[in-house]
């Protein structure tokens, strides 16, 4: 090549260099001019060459953010300016200068449009707040800024938060699956729903074909342990009377015992009997779950008449067949509860000794990972048959009819030391000015009166009494879920002001002792997980001679278990402790026991927990007593109404061992 070729070739490059640089400047200016569609057109054409890609990916970012995009936009943009930023930086360094010197581009201005841009698709799918566009966002966001993570975390908490009452089992199944780790604290009541939602929202949504759908998404759930769930599937899908039941009669372990019985009474409804003629042992199947049926319908409806010596025998009969099925327990469970309502403890012991060695301790040897209640139920009976089989003392237990309304919902009587003044929290009655107001009554000549609405404890929110202390000057109070102390001047209570507790992040109810200088409270070192409530037990917290109150202390294992504890309630003399447990054995969910201090040490010297017995206890949850008479011999609690979640409030005899010494 001469020199005169050479010259000519070089001329020609350094042209088309003047041209690419007039060009891309053109873009800018038309860029500034804001004619965004021109701009875009030659930044376009700028993509394929490594000097000017960068910039041209940059300034069609910006093009980009000044319309409006798509979700599918933003993230393409996103991932474009990321592997534009990454070419920027291997650019010589009097290139990147240029960039910087004659459009502010640098790796700074990459990042602040990334952050820009990232910003208005986390506030985009905010907007649309979907878990389906949460989900995109996180697919899709393959690089997001480390300054941004906060904001996107806020945001996937509060899209997630708002679906938790969601009726559709795959948004339920994806927040389950994905997302549960990011549910904030204030939802986790409703995220430990979570897990027996799935199972309800599953059926309304798609056929029992599908069971092994929902096998695969929630494999440690009854159905992906279950080990008939195979055997099942094709005789749901068919629904064919005879075949469901001859799979009950024959499968007496597994879990999806409630399943088939829903689907054998949808069956059953346009069943004749000409259908299962020539078969008397499935016409007697059928007749026997009818009975079931017939049973738990008289047992839960108090109004219906019952002759209790025909529902002990019929009941125990199906029982007996029928175990160890969960449909044979839950008969027993509900028949449990019905006797104790009525006082018929010899049918309750003779149900249970009936029952009990027809639920063996061990599982099929083939399966072991199926639904094991089984290996509970006959521990579960050991520990009602010694409280059933006391001598029964005749406790008198009465409603305070003078104090509750059929309307009202009335609990948490408080009791004055004089055993004159009755304070309860209340709703839905007469005098109430919103949510749960404290309402109190007198007593004179033996007669409770009127209650009358206490104004100055009363308002917005919820309040409700807990203790009485100091000759009846403090009031310990939740409002609004939170321990407060109110104090009686003259005549008027002082607005309730916080109690300070440090220590433990959960608190619950509280009670004072007779002086005010010690409380027994509810509370937990844990506020549990997202799927896990906290393990509640009993404090004891003391004033110190300053006045203020110090570090709670939890009681030893005479007291607090593995299981909860609640409800705590001090005798006038502060040595006799009352509270719920489902720790030790008991007859409900959770019973009253009463517990003794025998020393100088208050966290270790108390004796083991002494169950209040039949005559207090039945089989669900006990709300604990919350006052208990200046004789010590009656305690009062609140109970909810038959058919109703409204309480009342009730009175009982205490059993004599379990009475505490009143002071002289």
């Amino acid at each position: 090549m001469n020199r005169y070729t050479a010259t000519l070739l070089m001329f020609a490059f350094l042209c088309a260099g003047c041209r690419s640089y007039r060009a891309f400047r053109t873009g800018v200016q038309l860029y500034e001019e804001r004619d965004y569609p021109a701009a875009a057109q030659i930044f376009s054409g700028y993509l394929e060459k490594p000097r000017y890609a960068p910039a041209a990916q940059y300034f069609l970012a910006r093009i980009q953010l000044s319309g409006v995009p798509g979700l599918a936009d933003y993230l393409l943009t996103d991932d474009k300016l990321a592997d534009a930023d990454s070419m920027f930086r291997l650019l010589k360094p009097n290139i990147r200068l240029r960039y910087q010197r004659r459009y502010g581009i640098d790796t700074g201005a990459f990042n602040d449009l990334r952050e820009r841009l990232q910003r208005q698709l986390i506030a985009h799918v905010r907007v649309r707040g979907t878990l389906s566009a949460l989900d995109s966002l996180l697919d899709g966001l393959r690089r997001p800024l480390s300054a941004l993570l906060p904001a996107l975390g806020d945001t996937r908490s509060d899209i997630v938060d708002a679906h938790l009452d969601s009726e559709d089992y795959d948004i339920l199944t994806d927040i389950a699956h994905r997302h549960l780790a990011f549910v904030k604290p204030a939802f986790y009541s409703k995220s430990r729903r979570l897990p027996d939602r799935l199972w309800q929202t599953f059926q309304d949504k798609y056929s029992l074909c599908r069971i092994d759908k929902f096998a695969a998404d929630h494999p440690r759930s009854f159905a992906g342990r279950d080990c008939w769930r195979e055997d099942i599937r094709p005789i749901l899908c068919r629904n064919n009377l005879a075949e469901m039941l001859d799979f009950h009669a024959n499968n007496r372990w597994t879990a999806f015992e409630s399943v088939l019985l829903n689907a054998l009474a949808d069956a059953s409804a346009a069943f004749s009997d000409t259908s299962l003629a020539r078969d008397a042992v499935q016409v007697q199947h059928l007749r026997d779950l009818s009975l079931r049926s017939s049973l738990l319908a008289r047992l839960r409806n108090p109004n219906l008449p019952s002759d209790t010596s025909l529902l002990l025998r019929q009941g125990t009969d199906y029982i007996v067949r029928y175990a160890p099925r969960y449909s044979a327990f839950r008969l027993m469970e509900e028949m449990l509860q019905f006797f104790l309502e009525k006082q018929l403890y010899s049918s309750s012991i003779q149900l249970l000794s009936a029952a009990r060695p027809f639920f063996p301790d061990t599982l099929p040897a083939f399966c072991k990972t199926s639904f094991d209640y089984q290996l509970r139920v006959k521990p579960w009976i050991d520990a009602k048959l010694p409280i059933l089989e006391k001598p029964l003392e005749n406790l008198k237990k009465t409603p305070l009819d003078r104090v509750n309304t059929p309307e009202g919902d009335e609990f948490s009587p408080v009791l004055s030391a004089d055993g004159t003044l009755l304070y309860f929290g209340a709703s839905g009655r007469a005098g109430n000015q919103s949510g749960e107001d404290v309402f109190v009554s007198r007593q004179t000549g033996g007669e409770w009166s009127a209650p009358e609405l206490v104004s100055s404890l009363s308002g917005e929110g919820n309040q409700y009494p807990l203790s009485l202390a100091a000759g009846g000057r403090q009031m310990l109070l939740s409002v609004n879920g939170t321990l407060c102390i109110s104090r009686l001047n003259d005549k008027t209570w002082s607005t309730p002001t916080p109690l300070p507790v440090s220590g433990i992040p959960v608190i619950g109810k509280g009670v004072f002792s007779d002086d005010g200088n010690m409380i027994a409270l509810v509370g937990s070192y844990s506020a549990g997980d997202v799927l896990n409530g906290p393990d509640m037990d009993i404090f004891l917290m003391f004033r110190e001679a300053s006045g203020q109150w110090g570090r709670p202390m939890a009681l030893g294992a005479a007291i607090n278990t593995e299981e909860q504890e609640g409800n705590p309630y001090l005798s006038a003399d502060g040595q006799s402790l009352y509270y719920t447990s489902a720790g030790y054995p008991g007859l409900g969910r959770s019973d009253v026991f009463v517990s003794c201090h025998t020393g100088s040490h208050w966290a270790n010297d108390w004796t083991r927990a002494r169950n209040l017995g039949k005559e207090v206890n039945d089989t669900w949850s006990h709300a604990g007593i919350t006052a208990i008479s200046p004789d010590g011999k009656t305690a009062y609690f609140a109970q909810k109404q038959p058919d109703s979640d409204k309480r009342d409030i009730w009175l009982i005899a205490l059993p004599a061992d379990c009475r505490p010494t009143v002071p002289k």
